[in-house]
């Protein structure tokens, strides 16, 4: 689990970062982002029912994302709060899958991304 530090948990800095952010868009979810005050940055997850309405699956698709943040410290973008909104080609896609579009759309904040 991420910790509380490195979570988005307030409806204000949601709605910021939706808001106002700028975006990266995947097939599987658009990515919003805005630079926050602190040299951590804090990570959001939203699924719609729009996206499916069994919340198993809604719950399926943040775990997976969630898991990749965590398990790949590596991905810090110094300072930005990003929100990881689900589009519905998310339910079916593999895990895999999902990585890359991740990494690839954290690239594109962070060109010095390591690999």
């Amino acid at each position: 689990m991420l910790t509380r530090t490195r979570r988005i948990v307030t409806e204000k800095d949601f709605n910021a970062v939706l808001g106002r952010g700028r975006f990266v868009a995947t097939p599987f979810f658009l990515l919003k982002y805005i630079r926050n005050n602190s040299a951590k940055d804090r990570y959001g997850f939203v699924v719609s029912k729009k996206v499916s309405k069994k919340a198993t699956e809604r719950n399926k698709a943040k775990r997976r994302l969630r898991a990749i943040v965590q398990k790949n410290p590596h991905v810090a973008a110094q300072g930005r709060d990003m929100v990881f909104v689900a589009k519905k080609g998310i339910i079916d896609a593999q895990f895999n899958d999902i990585k890359e579009a991740v990494f690839a759309s954290l690239k594109k904040i962070l060109p010095t991304l390591p690999q």
